[in-house]
């Protein structure tokens, strides 16, 4: 196989992270992402919505951590055992933070996805989620940067 077409076989995979969270495993592109951090003392808030855990120092900026499961009215409270903070990067609204934090409670993946990686699943999607898909064995979420961003724009500044 020629260099040539080896190039042209890459450009077809998109670099992915699974994020686990309670409940749920987040798929994102790599480029979302600005650092993935180990866990850290959280600034509570003392009032706010459910998803918003309050804010962490990041490189000197004050950064909102988000509880994903937070956007749902069930949701269950964010356990104890949350392992790393995803620092995200503003991708859609250019209001608010520019960077955020996803809570997990497992350590991030890394993964190479083509297209036919990615399997539609048909289930009851959430106020933040765009698509529920299988990658390989697993089911993930795609969730809704837009919508997220969005919420964070309302957020009072800390």
């Amino acid at each position: 196989m020629s260099s040539a077409v080896a190039v042209a076989e890459e450009t077809n995979e998109l670099a992915c992270v699974l994020i686990p969270t309670p409940g749920l495993q987040l798929l994102l592109p790599n480029v979302c992402i600005a650092e993935i951090v180990p866990w850290r003392r959280i600034k509570v808030a003392e009032q706010g919505p459910s998803w918003c855990m309050g804010h962490v120092g990041w490189r000197g900026q004050n950064v909102p951590v988000i509880h994903y499961a937070g956007f749902e009215e069930q949701a269950e409270a964010m356990p104890n055992s949350a392992r790393c903070l995803v620092v995200m990067n503003r991708a859609r609204n250019p209001q608010g933070p520019a960077f955020y934090a996803l809570a997990a409670v497992g350590l991030p993946r890394m993964l190479q996805l083509a297209e036919e990686d990615i399997h539609n699943l048909d289930m009851q999607l959430g106020v933040a989620d765009v698509m529920q898909v299988r990658v390989g064995t697993e089911a993930a979420t795609i969730p809704n940067l837009g919508y997220i961003e969005d919420c964070l724009a309302e957020l009072p500044a800390s």
